[in-house]
């Protein structure tokens, strides 16, 4: 019998591991990346950001309904804690200066939102003044937070938890990242179909062409700014659109590997991850209602938040030794596959012992 990595994951939760990584064999492909792992985390995972000071991924949860807007902290493939957040956060950012985890909160009918400060795994602050704000990132060489405000058409620029500026842009800016070959930020504003490109506090330039750009990345390899848009992804050298590359359906959040040089993008609408060397997709790795990307460049890892499913998708992008069996040494690898299958059909079997007593999965 057969038991799918989603059916593994589903079980576990039942079964109250929701709390561990549901672990898959990689497939061959590793040049691009592989499933190692499913993270649960909390309601409607939308976007995330790796601190690189202490090596954790913070994944920001929306939260719909009646549940909660929370952030989970994941070290490797473990969750370490979880912290409270304002309404309905949208993005994750990191200032390498003082150290600390910034998360956009979109807020509601009630409120125009705030930006959440985290101090390892605890708040410091909130910033107030921000409407609707959505995206997030930070600027080494002033030292700066950029925050993109939806409702607004501007830009708050913060400097550790004091703004100190805002700035006007396009149309419902709603991402934006840092180029730190030129020293500007480029801002996705969905309404008016172009990016914005600011130098410190002023708007430099306007890329026209780019229809409801949704996210961006920078590419400190080839020096080349990512734009997600309809169906696409804009490559941008400066201030001009050099390529547009197909990708899936929807694609929202990119994130850049530097260890393999490789883009990852988020494709909503088709359920999968395009991998873009350059201007070329070179594979596609499926990924259930993915919508934001992160790398790690401590573990070597990508992160995938996954709306639909409330998992975070860990892939893999490290090269393997020689020798080895499924990117580990031989004798482990046998033994993680080995693992993997007896917990597979051991998870099937008691599900279907519960099954043939009458009894639910998802009740104790």
């Amino acid at each position: 019998m057969f038991v799918s990595l989603a059916t593994l994951a589903i079980v576990l939760s039942a079964f109250g591991l929701a709390g561990a990584a549901v672990v898959t064999p990689p497939s061959p492909d590793l040049g691009t990346g592989t499933v190692v792992a499913l993270i649960p985390v909390g309601d409607h995972p939308v976007a995330l950001g790796y601190n690189s000071g202490n090596g954790y991924v913070y994944v920001a949860n929306f939260g719909r309904d009646f549940a909660p807007s929370t952030v989970t902290v994941i070290n490797r493939t473990t969750v370490v804690t979880t912290i409270g957040a304002g309404d309905h956060p949208t993005a994750v950012g990191y200032d390498s200066r003082n150290g600390y985890v910034y998360v956009t909160n979109r807020g509601d009918s009630a409120g125009p939102g705030n930006v959440t400060v985290i101090d390892g795994t605890s708040t410091v602050a909130s910033i107030p003044d921000v409407s609707y704000p959505y995206g997030v990132a930070f600027n080494s060489a002033n030292g700066t937070v950029y925050v993109a405000n939806l409702a607004s058409n501007t830009v708050t620029v913060i400097n550790g938890t004091t703004i100190v500026a805002t700035i006007p842009v396009g149309m419902a800016p709603d991402a934006l990242a840092y180029d730190s070959g030129n020293g500007y930020i480029y801002v996705a504003n969905f309404y008016s179909n172009n990016v914005s490109v600011i130098g410190g506090t002023t708007v430099v330039a306007s890329i026209p062409g780019v229809n409801h750009p949704r996210g961006v990345a920078y590419d400190s390899g080839d020096d080349y700014v990512y734009v997600t848009s309809e169906n696409n992804v804009s490559v941008i050298s400066a201030t001009t659109v050099v390529a547009k590359v197909p990708v899936g359906v929807v694609p929202e959040g990119l994130a850049y590997d530097s260890g393999n040089g490789y883009v990852y993008v988020a494709n909503t609408g088709s359920n999968n991850v395009s991998v873009i060397s350059r201007t070329t997709v070179v594979a596609t790795i499926t990924v259930s209602s993915p919508v934001g990307v992160a790398y790690d460049g401590g573990d070597e890892y990508v992160y995938v938040a996954d709306d639909g499913a409330n998992f975070v998708t860990v892939i893999s992008t490290a090269t393997p030794p020689p020798g080895s069996f499924f990117g580990l040494p031989a004798i482990e690898g046998f033994l993680f596959l080995s693992g993997i299958v007896i917990a597979a059909v051991t998870s099937a079997v008691v599900l279907g012992l519960r099954r043939k007593r009458g009894v639910s999965p998802g009740r104790p």
